[in-house]
Protein backbone atom coordinates (compact mmCIF):
# COMPACT_ATOMS: atom_id res chain seq x y z
CA UNK A 1 0.00 0.00 0.00
CA UNK A 2 0.94 3.79 -0.44
CA UNK A 3 1.58 5.52 2.90
CA UNK A 4 2.91 9.38 1.95
CA UNK A 5 6.42 10.60 2.50
CA UNK A 6 6.82 11.24 5.68
CA UNK A 7 3.58 9.91 6.50
CA UNK A 8 0.16 10.39 6.74
CA UNK A 9 -1.17 14.18 7.81
CA UNK A 10 -5.09 13.21 8.18
CA UNK A 11 -8.33 13.40 9.48
CA UNK A 12 -11.07 12.03 10.53
CA UNK A 13 -15.27 13.17 11.55
CA UNK A 14 -16.00 11.60 15.03
CA UNK A 15 -19.18 10.65 15.85
CA UNK A 16 -20.69 13.17 18.51
CA UNK A 17 -18.02 15.73 17.81
CA UNK A 18 -18.80 19.17 17.51
CA UNK A 19 -18.67 20.68 14.10
CA UNK A 20 -16.71 18.11 12.29
CA UNK A 21 -19.06 16.98 9.45
CA UNK A 22 -19.27 19.34 6.26
CA UNK A 23 -22.19 18.56 4.68
CA UNK A 24 -24.59 20.87 2.64
CA UNK A 25 -26.70 23.15 3.60
CA UNK A 26 -29.57 22.22 2.39
CA UNK A 27 -31.32 18.76 1.61
CA UNK A 28 -30.76 17.31 -2.17
CA UNK A 29 -34.10 16.04 -3.73
CA UNK A 30 -33.72 12.44 -1.34
CA UNK A 31 -33.95 14.75 1.58
CA UNK A 32 -30.64 13.86 2.94
CA UNK A 33 -27.94 16.70 3.34
CA UNK A 34 -25.38 15.38 1.27
CA UNK A 35 -21.50 15.41 1.53
CA UNK A 36 -20.10 19.26 0.96
CA UNK A 37 -17.04 17.55 -1.46
CA UNK A 38 -15.68 21.19 -2.26
CA UNK A 39 -15.52 22.44 1.27
CA UNK A 40 -14.18 19.57 2.20
CA UNK A 41 -11.23 19.68 0.08
CA UNK A 42 -10.86 23.14 0.55
CA UNK A 43 -10.72 22.57 4.45
CA UNK A 44 -7.86 19.51 4.18
CA UNK A 45 -6.21 21.35 1.43
CA UNK A 46 -5.92 24.78 3.65
CA UNK A 47 -4.96 22.22 6.57
CA UNK A 48 -1.88 21.03 4.93
CA UNK A 49 -3.71 17.61 4.90
CA UNK A 50 -2.59 14.72 2.48
CA UNK A 51 -4.89 11.89 3.59
CA UNK A 52 -8.69 11.79 4.80
CA UNK A 53 -10.32 8.56 6.66
CA UNK A 54 -13.80 9.09 5.17
CA UNK A 55 -16.26 8.30 8.11
CA UNK A 56 -19.11 5.73 6.69
CA UNK A 57 -21.81 6.03 9.26
CA UNK A 58 -23.48 9.31 10.07
CA UNK A 59 -25.92 9.21 6.39
CA UNK A 60 -27.20 6.69 4.11
CA UNK A 61 -25.37 8.42 1.36
CA UNK A 62 -22.10 8.63 2.67
CA UNK A 63 -20.74 5.67 0.57
CA UNK A 64 -22.70 6.77 -2.94
CA UNK A 65 -20.83 10.26 -2.26
CA UNK A 66 -17.54 8.91 -1.34
CA UNK A 67 -17.43 6.78 -4.81
CA UNK A 68 -19.28 9.38 -6.68
CA UNK A 69 -18.03 12.78 -5.79
CA UNK A 70 -15.32 12.71 -2.37
CA UNK A 71 -13.13 10.10 -3.97
CA UNK A 72 -12.11 11.32 -7.34
CA UNK A 73 -12.29 15.14 -6.39
CA UNK A 74 -9.71 13.81 -3.67
CA UNK A 75 -7.52 12.31 -6.15
CA UNK A 76 -7.86 15.72 -8.34
CA UNK A 77 -6.31 17.00 -4.80
CA UNK A 78 -3.46 14.67 -4.30
CA UNK A 79 -5.57 13.52 -1.38
CA UNK A 80 -5.38 9.82 -0.07
CA UNK A 81 -8.76 8.65 0.95
CA UNK A 82 -9.08 5.64 3.73
CA UNK A 83 -12.72 4.85 3.90
CA UNK A 84 -13.47 3.86 7.72
CA UNK A 85 -16.32 1.58 8.90
CA UNK A 86 -17.91 0.88 12.05
CA UNK A 87 -17.94 -2.58 13.65
CA UNK A 88 -21.20 -4.65 15.13
CA UNK A 89 -21.13 -2.14 18.20
CA UNK A 90 -21.65 0.72 16.40
CA UNK A 91 -24.41 -0.47 14.13
CA UNK A 92 -28.10 0.90 14.71
CA UNK A 93 -31.05 -1.38 12.22
CA UNK A 94 -32.68 2.13 12.55
CA UNK A 95 -29.66 4.55 13.51
CA UNK A 96 -26.54 5.25 12.53
CA UNK A 97 -24.59 2.43 10.33
CA UNK A 98 -21.78 2.10 7.50
CA UNK A 99 -24.35 1.15 5.01
CA UNK A 100 -25.07 -0.11 2.51
CA UNK A 101 -23.54 -3.24 3.88
CA UNK A 102 -24.16 -2.53 6.93
CA UNK A 103 -21.68 -5.52 9.37
CA UNK A 104 -20.85 -7.77 5.95
CA UNK A 105 -17.24 -6.73 5.49
CA UNK A 106 -16.54 -9.48 3.18
CA UNK A 107 -18.97 -7.36 0.48
CA UNK A 108 -16.97 -4.44 1.95
CA UNK A 109 -14.08 -5.49 1.58
CA UNK A 110 -15.07 -6.62 -2.30
CA UNK A 111 -16.51 -2.63 -2.53
CA UNK A 112 -14.19 -1.21 -1.38
CA UNK A 113 -11.30 -2.70 -3.11
CA UNK A 114 -13.46 -2.35 -6.49
CA UNK A 115 -13.39 1.60 -5.98
CA UNK A 116 -9.51 1.84 -5.17
CA UNK A 117 -9.03 0.19 -8.71
CA UNK A 118 -11.31 3.08 -10.28
CA UNK A 119 -9.94 5.45 -8.58
CA UNK A 120 -6.27 5.69 -7.31
CA UNK A 121 -7.04 8.00 -3.90
CA UNK A 122 -8.53 5.19 -2.08
CA UNK A 123 -5.79 3.42 -0.78
CA UNK A 124 -6.54 1.66 2.69
CA UNK A 125 -9.22 0.68 4.60
CA UNK A 126 -10.41 0.62 8.08
CA UNK A 127 -12.53 -0.87 10.61
CA UNK A 128 -13.13 -0.02 13.87
CA UNK A 129 -12.79 -1.18 17.22
CA UNK A 130 -12.05 -4.86 16.60
CA UNK A 131 -10.80 -5.41 20.11
CA UNK A 132 -14.67 -4.99 22.23
CA UNK A 133 -15.85 -8.41 23.20
CA UNK A 134 -19.22 -8.10 21.03
CA UNK A 135 -17.09 -7.00 17.80
CA UNK A 136 -14.27 -9.94 18.59
CA UNK A 137 -17.25 -12.26 18.23
CA UNK A 138 -17.88 -11.63 14.24
CA UNK A 139 -14.02 -11.10 13.58
CA UNK A 140 -12.49 -14.54 14.01
CA UNK A 141 -9.76 -16.39 12.20
CA UNK A 142 -11.84 -17.55 9.22
CA UNK A 143 -13.87 -14.07 9.03
CA UNK A 144 -10.63 -12.28 8.81
CA UNK A 145 -9.03 -15.17 6.25
CA UNK A 146 -12.47 -14.25 3.95
CA UNK A 147 -12.13 -10.49 4.89
CA UNK A 148 -8.66 -10.36 3.45
CA UNK A 149 -8.91 -13.17 0.55
CA UNK A 150 -11.91 -11.09 -0.97
CA UNK A 151 -9.54 -7.95 -1.10
CA UNK A 152 -6.65 -9.02 -2.39
CA UNK A 153 -8.46 -10.91 -5.15
CA UNK A 154 -9.50 -7.49 -6.53
CA UNK A 155 -6.66 -5.15 -5.23
CA UNK A 156 -3.32 -7.13 -3.31
CA UNK A 157 -2.10 -3.39 -2.75
CA UNK A 158 -4.81 -2.13 -0.75
CA UNK A 159 -4.09 -1.38 2.83
CA UNK A 160 -6.27 -2.70 5.79
CA UNK A 161 -6.20 -1.02 9.44
CA UNK A 162 -8.22 -1.42 12.59
CA UNK A 163 -8.47 1.08 15.75
CA UNK A 164 -6.40 -0.58 18.72
CA UNK A 165 -6.50 1.70 21.98
CA UNK A 166 -3.44 1.44 24.20
CA UNK A 167 -3.87 -1.96 25.92
CA UNK A 168 -4.86 -4.03 22.46
CA UNK A 169 -1.94 -2.02 20.64
CA UNK A 170 0.35 -3.43 23.48
CA UNK A 171 -1.11 -7.03 23.80
CA UNK A 172 0.94 -10.16 22.52
CA UNK A 173 -2.63 -12.16 22.16
CA UNK A 174 -4.57 -9.21 20.28
CA UNK A 175 -1.45 -8.36 17.75
CA UNK A 176 -0.79 -12.09 17.52
CA UNK A 177 -4.43 -12.68 16.54
CA UNK A 178 -4.88 -10.08 13.93
CA UNK A 179 -1.70 -9.32 12.63
CA UNK A 180 -1.74 -12.05 10.16
CA UNK A 181 -4.78 -10.09 8.76
CA UNK A 182 -4.11 -6.43 8.85
CA UNK A 183 -1.25 -3.79 7.67
CA UNK A 184 -1.54 -1.68 10.59
CA UNK A 185 -3.31 -0.36 13.48
CA UNK A 186 -4.72 3.12 14.16
CA UNK A 187 -4.03 3.95 18.10
CA UNK A 188 -6.10 6.80 19.78
CA UNK A 189 -3.45 8.61 22.72
CA UNK A 190 -4.86 8.84 25.47
CA UNK A 191 -1.95 9.12 27.76
CA UNK A 192 -1.55 5.16 28.08
CA UNK A 193 -3.78 3.23 30.64
CA UNK A 194 -4.66 6.87 32.13
CA UNK A 195 -7.28 7.61 29.73
CA UNK A 196 -7.23 11.03 29.09
CA UNK A 197 -6.82 14.44 26.68
CA UNK A 198 -5.49 16.71 28.73
CA UNK A 199 -1.14 14.82 29.75
CA UNK A 200 0.55 15.01 26.04
CA UNK A 201 3.79 14.52 27.51
CA UNK A 202 3.62 10.73 27.62
CA UNK A 203 3.29 10.18 23.78
CA UNK A 204 6.92 9.17 23.03
CA UNK A 205 6.82 6.79 25.82
CA UNK A 206 3.48 5.01 24.67
CA UNK A 207 4.28 5.16 20.90
CA UNK A 208 7.79 3.46 22.40
CA UNK A 209 5.81 1.31 23.96
CA UNK A 210 3.79 0.24 21.36
CA UNK A 211 6.62 0.05 18.30
CA UNK A 212 7.86 -2.51 20.31
CA UNK A 213 5.56 -4.58 20.04
CA UNK A 214 4.52 -3.85 16.18
CA UNK A 215 7.78 -3.21 14.69
CA UNK A 216 8.75 -6.91 15.24
CA UNK A 217 5.44 -7.92 13.72
CA UNK A 218 5.57 -6.04 10.44
CA UNK A 219 2.12 -4.23 12.21
CA UNK A 220 2.54 -0.58 10.63
CA UNK A 221 0.99 2.47 13.13
CA UNK A 222 -0.83 5.49 13.13
CA UNK A 223 -1.27 7.60 15.74
CA UNK A 224 -4.92 9.10 16.24
CA UNK A 225 -5.19 12.36 18.42
CA UNK A 226 -8.46 14.17 19.74
CA UNK A 227 -8.92 17.01 18.26
CA UNK A 228 -12.57 17.76 18.90
CA UNK A 229 -13.81 16.27 22.40
CA UNK A 230 -13.79 12.93 23.58
CA UNK A 231 -16.70 11.97 25.37
CA UNK A 232 -14.96 9.83 28.25
CA UNK A 233 -12.10 12.52 28.69
CA UNK A 234 -12.64 13.76 32.31
CA UNK A 235 -11.11 16.82 31.15
CA UNK A 236 -11.76 18.97 27.90
CA UNK A 237 -8.94 19.01 25.63
CA UNK A 238 -6.70 22.35 24.90
CA UNK A 239 -4.65 23.70 22.26
CA UNK A 240 -1.11 22.83 23.59
CA UNK A 241 -2.58 19.32 24.25
CA UNK A 242 -3.26 19.21 20.61
CA UNK A 243 -0.63 20.67 19.65
CA UNK A 244 2.02 18.58 21.53
CA UNK A 245 0.41 15.12 20.84
CA UNK A 246 0.59 15.97 16.88
CA UNK A 247 4.18 17.51 16.98
CA UNK A 248 5.30 13.97 18.14
CA UNK A 249 3.57 11.64 15.97
CA UNK A 250 4.99 13.88 13.34
CA UNK A 251 8.36 13.59 14.36
CA UNK A 252 7.68 10.08 14.38
CA UNK A 253 6.23 10.13 10.99
CA UNK A 254 9.46 11.57 9.35
CA UNK A 255 11.69 9.55 11.00
CA UNK A 256 9.69 6.68 9.39
CA UNK A 257 8.64 5.02 12.93
CA UNK A 258 5.10 5.39 12.29
CA UNK A 259 3.08 5.67 9.39
CA UNK A 260 1.52 8.85 10.02
CA UNK A 261 -1.02 11.14 12.34
CA UNK A 262 -4.66 11.62 12.63
CA UNK A 263 -6.99 14.38 13.63
CA UNK A 264 -9.49 13.07 15.39
CA UNK A 265 -12.93 14.72 15.23
CA UNK A 266 -11.14 18.28 13.75
CA UNK A 267 -14.02 21.17 14.21
CA UNK A 268 -14.47 23.03 11.19
CA UNK A 269 -17.30 25.33 11.63
CA UNK A 270 -15.74 27.91 14.35
CA UNK A 271 -18.67 27.35 16.62
CA UNK A 272 -17.95 28.80 20.28
CA UNK A 273 -16.94 26.69 23.17
CA UNK A 274 -20.06 24.40 24.06
CA UNK A 275 -21.61 25.94 27.52
CA UNK A 276 -20.87 22.39 28.88
CA UNK A 277 -17.20 22.69 29.31
CA UNK A 278 -16.98 26.04 31.68
CA UNK A 279 -17.09 24.15 34.81
CA UNK A 280 -15.82 26.71 37.16
CA UNK A 281 -17.67 28.12 40.24
CA UNK A 282 -16.95 31.62 39.21
CA UNK A 283 -15.03 33.23 35.73
CA UNK A 284 -13.50 30.85 33.42
CA UNK A 285 -11.27 28.44 35.43
CA UNK A 286 -10.87 25.94 38.25
CA UNK A 287 -8.36 22.72 39.61
CA UNK A 288 -9.42 19.44 38.51
CA UNK A 289 -8.54 16.64 40.16
CA UNK A 290 -9.79 13.34 38.28
CA UNK A 291 -9.84 9.96 37.61
CA UNK A 292 -10.71 8.56 33.65
CA UNK A 293 -12.98 5.54 33.31
CA UNK A 294 -9.78 3.29 34.84
CA UNK A 295 -8.71 0.71 37.69
CA UNK A 296 -6.67 2.22 40.04
CA UNK A 297 -4.78 0.90 42.99
CA UNK A 298 -5.55 1.43 46.76
CA UNK A 299 -3.04 4.36 47.52
CA UNK A 300 -2.88 5.76 44.49
CA UNK A 301 -3.61 9.64 43.83
CA UNK A 302 -3.52 12.89 42.50
CA UNK A 303 -2.69 15.92 43.84
CA UNK A 304 -2.14 19.87 43.30
CA UNK A 305 0.21 21.79 45.60
CA UNK A 306 1.35 25.59 45.89
CA UNK A 307 3.65 27.44 48.22
CA UNK A 308 1.48 30.12 50.64
CA UNK A 309 3.02 33.00 52.42
CA UNK A 310 2.07 32.85 55.88
CA UNK A 311 1.75 35.55 58.71
CA UNK A 312 3.07 33.67 61.80
CA UNK A 313 1.74 35.68 64.44
CA UNK A 314 -1.51 36.02 62.71
CA UNK A 315 -4.47 35.29 65.65
CA UNK A 316 -6.46 32.70 63.44
CA UNK A 317 -5.52 31.12 60.78
CA UNK A 318 -8.28 29.85 58.19
CA UNK A 319 -8.56 27.91 54.94
CA UNK A 320 -12.12 28.20 52.44
CA UNK A 321 -12.44 26.40 49.29
CA UNK A 322 -15.14 25.43 47.27
CA UNK A 323 -15.51 21.86 46.34
CA UNK A 324 -17.24 19.83 42.95
CA UNK A 325 -18.01 16.65 42.40
CA UNK A 326 -19.03 14.64 39.61
CA UNK A 327 -19.55 10.97 38.36
CA UNK A 328 -19.92 9.61 35.24
CA UNK A 329 -20.38 6.14 34.24
CA UNK A 330 -20.48 4.55 37.48
CA UNK A 331 -20.60 6.08 41.21
CA UNK A 332 -17.72 5.02 43.33
CA UNK A 333 -18.53 3.05 46.00
CA UNK A 334 -18.33 4.50 49.80
CA UNK A 335 -14.27 4.30 50.94
CA UNK A 336 -13.16 4.21 47.56
CA UNK A 337 -11.86 7.99 47.31
CA UNK A 338 -11.41 10.76 49.60
CA UNK A 339 -10.56 14.11 49.25
CA UNK A 340 -7.68 15.52 51.46
CA UNK A 341 -6.37 19.28 51.51
CA UNK A 342 -2.46 18.90 53.01
CA UNK A 343 0.03 21.63 54.74
CA UNK A 344 3.13 20.62 54.49
CA UNK A 345 2.03 17.43 54.37
CA UNK A 346 -0.24 16.43 57.09
CA UNK A 347 -3.84 16.19 56.35
CA UNK A 348 -6.01 18.92 57.53
CA UNK A 349 -8.55 18.08 56.10
CA UNK A 350 -10.17 15.11 54.26
CA UNK A 351 -13.76 13.64 52.90
CA UNK A 352 -15.26 11.04 50.73
CA UNK A 353 -16.14 11.95 47.78
CA UNK A 354 -19.65 10.42 48.75
CA UNK A 355 -19.92 12.79 51.73
CA UNK A 356 -21.69 15.62 50.28
CA UNK A 357 -23.81 16.08 47.79
CA UNK A 358 -22.43 15.96 44.00
CA UNK A 359 -22.81 18.49 41.04
CA UNK A 360 -23.19 21.12 43.60
CA UNK A 361 -20.44 23.63 44.84
CA UNK A 362 -19.83 22.66 48.55
CA UNK A 363 -17.46 25.11 51.32
CA UNK A 364 -15.14 23.36 52.94
CA UNK A 365 -16.45 21.42 55.64
CA UNK A 366 -19.89 20.74 54.35
CA UNK A 367 -22.08 22.73 56.60
CA UNK A 368 -19.23 24.40 58.53
CA UNK A 369 -17.88 26.06 55.60
CA UNK A 370 -13.86 26.87 56.14
CA UNK A 371 -11.69 25.10 57.81
CA UNK A 372 -9.42 26.57 60.63
CA UNK A 373 -5.61 25.29 60.23
CA UNK A 374 -3.77 27.45 62.97
CA UNK A 375 -2.36 24.65 64.47
CA UNK A 376 -0.29 23.69 60.97
CA UNK A 377 0.68 27.38 60.31
CA UNK A 378 1.02 29.12 63.59
CA UNK A 379 4.64 30.21 63.67
CA UNK A 380 5.62 29.47 59.86
CA UNK A 381 6.26 32.13 57.27
CA UNK A 382 5.36 29.79 54.15
CA UNK A 383 3.74 26.22 53.96
CA UNK A 384 2.92 24.15 50.82
CA UNK A 385 -0.90 23.76 50.32
CA UNK A 386 -1.80 20.56 48.43
CA UNK A 387 -5.50 19.30 47.35
CA UNK A 388 -4.94 15.73 46.70
CA UNK A 389 -7.69 13.50 45.40
CA UNK A 390 -6.45 9.66 46.83
CA UNK A 391 -8.19 5.88 46.31
CA UNK A 392 -8.24 4.26 49.40
CA UNK A 393 -8.61 1.13 47.72
CA UNK A 394 -8.79 -0.86 44.74
CA UNK A 395 -11.56 0.56 42.36
CA UNK A 396 -13.39 -0.53 39.23
CA UNK A 397 -13.75 2.05 36.96
CA UNK A 398 -15.86 5.38 37.96
CA UNK A 399 -14.61 8.49 35.99
CA UNK A 400 -14.64 10.67 38.63
CA UNK A 401 -13.43 14.98 38.40
CA UNK A 402 -13.24 16.31 41.48
CA UNK A 403 -13.51 20.43 41.13
CA UNK A 404 -11.12 22.78 43.29
CA UNK A 405 -12.41 27.13 43.18
CA UNK A 406 -12.47 30.18 44.88
CA UNK A 407 -9.60 30.52 47.56
CA UNK A 408 -9.73 32.51 50.24
CA UNK A 409 -8.05 32.46 53.38
CA UNK A 410 -7.08 34.66 56.72
CA UNK A 411 -3.54 34.60 58.06
CA UNK A 412 -1.68 33.68 55.03
CA UNK A 413 -1.98 34.98 51.07
CA UNK A 414 -2.60 32.58 48.04
CA UNK A 415 -1.78 33.28 44.79
CA UNK A 416 -3.41 32.79 42.12
CA UNK A 417 -6.67 31.43 44.42
CA UNK A 418 -9.25 30.91 41.47
CA UNK A 419 -7.02 29.30 38.93
CA UNK A 420 -6.76 31.78 36.60
CA UNK A 421 -4.09 29.76 34.89
CA UNK A 422 -1.52 27.44 36.33
CA UNK A 423 0.79 29.63 37.59
CA UNK A 424 1.66 29.11 41.09
CA UNK A 425 1.17 25.28 41.11
CA UNK A 426 2.26 22.17 40.28
CA UNK A 427 1.02 18.38 40.18
CA UNK A 428 1.87 14.76 40.52
CA UNK A 429 0.01 11.76 40.26
CA UNK A 430 0.89 8.13 40.53
CA UNK A 431 -0.93 4.74 38.79
CA UNK A 432 -3.25 5.36 36.77
CA UNK A 433 -4.40 8.71 38.39
CA UNK A 434 -3.36 11.47 35.81
CA UNK A 435 -1.78 14.66 36.93
CA UNK A 436 -4.71 17.47 37.75
CA UNK A 437 -5.09 20.06 35.59
CA UNK A 438 -6.47 23.98 35.84
CA UNK A 439 -9.21 23.83 33.76
CA UNK A 440 -9.49 27.70 31.69
CA UNK A 441 -13.20 27.70 29.75
CA UNK A 442 -11.93 29.19 26.22
CA UNK A 443 -15.45 31.10 25.15
CA UNK A 444 -13.80 31.88 21.59
CA UNK A 445 -12.88 27.95 20.93
CA UNK A 446 -12.10 27.34 18.13
CA UNK A 447 -10.69 30.66 16.05
CA UNK A 448 -11.18 31.64 13.16
CA UNK A 449 -9.14 28.91 11.65
CA UNK A 450 -9.29 25.56 12.94
CA UNK A 451 -5.40 25.36 13.44
CA UNK A 452 -6.03 28.17 15.91
CA UNK A 453 -7.75 26.09 18.81
CA UNK A 454 -8.58 26.71 22.62
CA UNK A 455 -5.26 28.88 24.58
CA UNK A 456 -3.70 26.60 26.84
CA UNK A 457 -3.03 26.12 30.45
CA UNK A 458 -0.68 23.39 31.10
CA UNK A 459 0.23 23.16 34.50
CA UNK A 460 4.40 22.22 35.92
CA UNK A 461 3.32 18.20 35.95
CA UNK A 462 5.22 15.58 37.54
CA UNK A 463 4.28 11.62 37.67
Amino acid sequence: MRIPAGGLRAALTGGNTIGAAVREKEPRTDGYRHLDTPALIAYLTDLGANAYLYGIWDSPTDWDDLRREFAPAAAEAGIDVWPYLVPPSETRQDGRASRPYMTDFVAWAQAIAELSVKVPSVTAWAIDDFQFAENAKLFTDSYMTEIVAAQREINPELGFYTCAYYDAATSDEFLDQYGPYIDGIIYPFLDGHRQNTHVSSTATQCLDAILAKTEPRGISLLQLVYAGRFLDAPIPLTEQYVTESVATGLKYAADGRIAGVIAYGLQWDNAPTPSSDRNAMYGDGRLSLVVPAVRVGAGNYGQASTVVRVQADAPRHELSFWHHRAFTCRFPSRGDYAMEVLIDNETVWESDVLDHPWLLWIQGEGLQGPVDVTRWLRGKTTATLTFRLRAYADTEPANLNVGIDHLESLGFSIDNPDFTGPDGWTTTATGTIPPPAVEVFAPDRPAAHPRRRTRAVPLTATA
